[in-house]
This record gives structure tokens, sequence and C-alpha cells, in this order.
């Protein structure tokens, strides 16, 4: 038997297994066939991926704006929501409004919890 496993962009792990009743895998099979079952490997992982992940994982297909990633960003690297109102001149309450509404996307209760699974989805 073969197994492989496979992580995509997302910190999603997957694994293939192949096995077979007949004979054992040798060294010298395994070495011709292990590019192709490599590559096999992932395409299984990004089409299961496809197929499950908005089903387990919804947040994964959301997506946020342009502003509120800009403003995440500036969250993550530690500014408080008046200091990045003033570094993209705008309203510290639009900088709130943006936080919200990604706060709302992401299912989250807090600014730091919020910019953390931006990160681990990788939106940010």
């Amino acid at each position: 038997g073969w197994a492989q496993s496979c992580h995509d962009a997302k910190g999603v792990g997957g694994l293939l297994t192949l096995a077979r009743s007949d004979d054992n895998l040798s060294f010298k099979e395994l070495g011709d066939l292990l590019l192709m079952m490599s590559w096999l490997a992932q395409a299984a992982h990004q089409g299961m991926s496809r197929l499950l992940l908005p089903k387990l994982m919804p947040e994964v297909t959301l997506k946020l704006s342009a502003r509120e990633i800009e403003v995440l960003r500036w969250t993550a690297e530690g500014k408080t929501s008046g200091e990045v109102s003033m570094i993209m001149c705008i309203a510290e309450r639009t900088v709130n409004f943006h936080i919200n509404n990604a706060m709302a996307k992401l299912g989250t209760y807090n600014k730091t919890a919020t910019v953390v699974k931006a990160a681990i989805l990788g939106l940010l």
C-alpha cells in the first residue's frame, strides 16, 4: 500500500491511501510511480476540497472587501482603530464599521479573533 498526505494554502489537510490485495509494493515500483501518485493525491485533494469545504467549512468561501482586509492588516500590526483611521485617512467610525463587517462575516466576537481567523483562512 501507499499513502500520501496533502496540505493546501488554506491549511486543509488530506490523505490519499492506495492499496492492493496482491503483491507487495517494491521500492522500484514505488520509485517508478512516485510522481504519478503524488500528482494523483494533489488532484484528488483539490477535487474533494472543492466539493466538501463549502459544506464543512463555509467560511473558506467568504470574501472580505479590500477595505476590510486593509483594516484587519493594520489591526494585526497592533494599531488601534484611532491609529488605523489616521493611517487610512478615514473616520474611526468607518474603521469600526469595517471591523464589525469582518466580524460578522467570519463569525467572531472581537477584533483579535477576527484577525486570527482571517489570517488562518489566508484572507490577509
